[in-house]
């Protein structure tokens, strides 16, 4: 556990401190964007791209994927603050068993905890700025700027814990349970959750607890949905903000700036124009982990259609390039090329081994199998380290 949170801590300071020093050796000018938004860009860009090759793995949990993929697919669970995975609670306490309900309720929970500490540290800096002597103008600004500051974080941790609520919520959900029989005749069945057989979906607990999941599902509609009517308001204030010389940059309406600042990291790293395609983005990486396990099937069928949706995505993605950074359009190519190629070796992963020529040697087969998953998964990270 140890282990695990110091890699996590590591990452994330190795990849502040290389934009940090990458900054201050290019000249400054007043068009560049600001080092937060740098930062931010670049990491939404690295974390989506390993949440997405965890969660198709768990879409596609019938597959036995290479233990490489595995592996990369295990500690990126990490990258979605999922500490059930970092410290198992039954491992600390063995007589505390966490199910599928139980990771869905610790996922809310980590959620309702950012929020509430968002707003005692908004309270507690209001409530420090309004003791102080300066002038009543001064505290109004130093207040607008810490409410945008907790906004950008909040909404920024919200964004990372996302496509991991939606994992959790579809788990859980009577869509995602599976009828198993213990006869050849199906004549003594049930339905069992298929994240979690400990649980059947026909039993009082199950009945309770998936209300919980309900409002799980409330709450995934409802904050792409703010964000969407929030940005569709201020849609003319960014596509002007992308047009206008440095000296005429137009402002958001005053009641709303702050959670304009807030959600700047949505859409500031692409064009004017493009302005709702983080929303665009968000949707892909649903589809293709939280919506495919509510489809319950389990042939290469699936991960064929998960395959043509990434692969239509990349070209589109490729043609509209609605990214303006060079480095950050190219690194997002890079996740997206990596994903289909995940799923491709999840459909090659579903021929038997019995259907490999024996004139091939299995050893060798598998050593270039597993050289090539960890290579191509590797190549974000590499695209990322190679320009700095």
């Amino acid at each position: 556990m140890a282990g695990q949170l110091s890699i996590l801590v590591t990452v994330v300071v190795i990849v502040i401190v290389v934009v940090v020093w990458t900054r201050k050796r290019k000249s400054k000018k007043s068009e560049e964007r600001s080092l937060v938004d740098i930062i931010l860009g670049r990491l939404k860009i690295v974390i989506g791209f390993y949440q997405v090759t965890s969660g198709i793995l768990e879409a596609f949990s019938y597959i036995k994927w290479p233990d490489s993929l595995a592996l990369i697919g295990k500690y990126s669970e990490i990258l979605q603050l999922n500490f059930l995975q970092i410290a198992p609670v039954h491992c600390l306490f063995p007589t505390l068993e966490v199910n599928a309900f139980g990771a869905l309720f610790a996922m809310l929970s980590l959620n309702a905890a950012a929020i509430i500490v968002a707003m005692v540290a908004y309270q507690l800096r209001k409530f420090l700025l309004m003791g102080n002597t300066s002038p009543k103008e001064q505290k109004l600004k130093k207040l607008s700027q810490t409410k945008a500051l907790i906004y950008r974080n909040l909404f920024f941790f919200l964004y990372i814990t996302y496509l991991s609520t939606c994992l959790k919520t579809a788990n859980v959900l009577p869509l995602a349970c599976r009828t198993l029989c213990i006869d050849e005749n199906e004549e003594n069945c049930g339905e069992f959750l298929r994240a979690d057989y400990n649980v059947q979906c026909t039993s009082p607990e199950f009945n309770r607890s998936v209300i919980v999941a309900f409002f799980a599902v409330a709450y995934i509609l409802l904050l792409p949905t703010a964000t969407l009517i929030t940005l569709w308001k201020q849609r003319n204030t960014i596509r002007n903000s992308g047009e206008a010389d440095e000296n005429e940059t137009p402002r958001p309406q005053e009641q709303s700036k702050e959670v304009f600042s807030g959600l700047r990291f949505l859409f500031e790293n692409y064009n004017a124009h493009s302005w709702y395609w983080e929303l665009v983005e968000t949707l892909r990486k649903v589809v293709l982990t939280s919506c495919l396990i509510l489809v319950g099937g389990e042939s290469r069928a699936y991960v064929g259609f998960a395959c043509v949706i990434s692969s239509l995505y990349a070209v589109v993605f490729a043609y509209k390039k609605p990214i303006v950074d060079p480095f950050e359009n190219k690194l997002m190519l890079s996740s997206l090329i990596v994903t289909f190629i995940n799923l491709g070796i999840g459909v090659v992963s579903r021929i038997p081994k019995e259907g490999i020529p024996s004139s091939i040697d299995p050893y060798l087969d598998n050593v270039l199998f597993k050289a090539l998953v960890f290579g191509a998964n590797s190549l974000v990270i590499g695209v990322f380290m190679g320009e700095h």
